[in-house]
């Protein structure tokens, strides 16, 4: 029973502590590219994905919950608008990659679960500029309901798309390239009292393989934003 409790206090203060990092990270971290003012670039989900990991599926989608409603409280200037696309980006970037994980705790597992992370958040986020940024330009823009759907459309293919991905892959190669690092340390200050055991945070050739990965989607991502800027 103790060890239960004990468990569940770490697990808790855990959630806590990611939830500021998340935090810490959207805020310090932040950039607005040019191309679009209500996009936002940053690598806090690849921070929640950590979390994910460690954790589990469901204290990504609450950390991912509570980063979003402090930033929409904070410095965030898009309101409910930026609390849910954020929140969404977070949620099912994290969700992909952690489910995948939880059933296939190996280097492949996490791949694919990036992988798998990277389509399913372009995808969604690409549904909800569809038919949430449309509102926030007639909204809170003030443009003209066909005048947003028709600027919605042309950024689609030629920024939406691309910056999405990017995002997404940016935040794989940040979560790859910390998770050891991380899941080290919370296990060695006792924030988690397993993180997938010791063979799955020591390096090795496995470690190797994930640095090399890492290394080569974040070159990937920023040759894109770079293109878009």
């Amino acid at each position: 029973m103790k060890a239960i409790k004990k468990n569940s206090t770490a697990r808790l203060v855990g959630i806590a502590v990611f939830s500021a990092l998340a935090f810490v990270v959207a805020f310090v971290c932040n950039i607005i590219p040019p191309i679009a003012g209500f996009l936002s670039l940053d690598v806090k989900d690849g921070v929640i994905a950590i979390a994910t990991f460690i954790y589990g599926p469901l204290a990504g989608v609450a950390i991912a919950f509570i980063a979003a409603f402090i930033e929409l409280i904070t410095f965030s200037t898009t309101a409910w608008y930026g609390f849910i696309m954020n929140f969404a980006s977070s949620a099912v970037f994290a969700l992909t990659a952690g489910l995948i994980y939880k059933h296939k705790r190996t280097l492949n597992g996490a791949l694919i679960g990036f992988f798998a992370a990277v389509i399913a958040t372009t995808g969604i986020m690409l549904l909800l500029n569809i038919f949430v940024t449309p509102l926030y330009l007639t909204y809170f823009v003030g443009l003209p309901r066909e005048a947003a759907d028709s600027q919605v459309m042309e950024l689609l293919p030629k920024v939406l798309l691309p910056f999405n991905f990017a995002k997404s892959l940016l935040n794989s190669s940040v979560a790859m390239l910390l998770y050891k690092p991380l899941a080290h340390t919370v296990k060695r200050t006792g924030l988690a009292l397993s993180t997938g055991g010791e063979k799955g945070i020591s390096f090795n050739r496995s470690s190797i393989l994930i640095l090399i990965v890492g290394a080569v989607a974040l070159a990937i991502s920023v040759a894109i934003f770079l293109i878009l800027a």
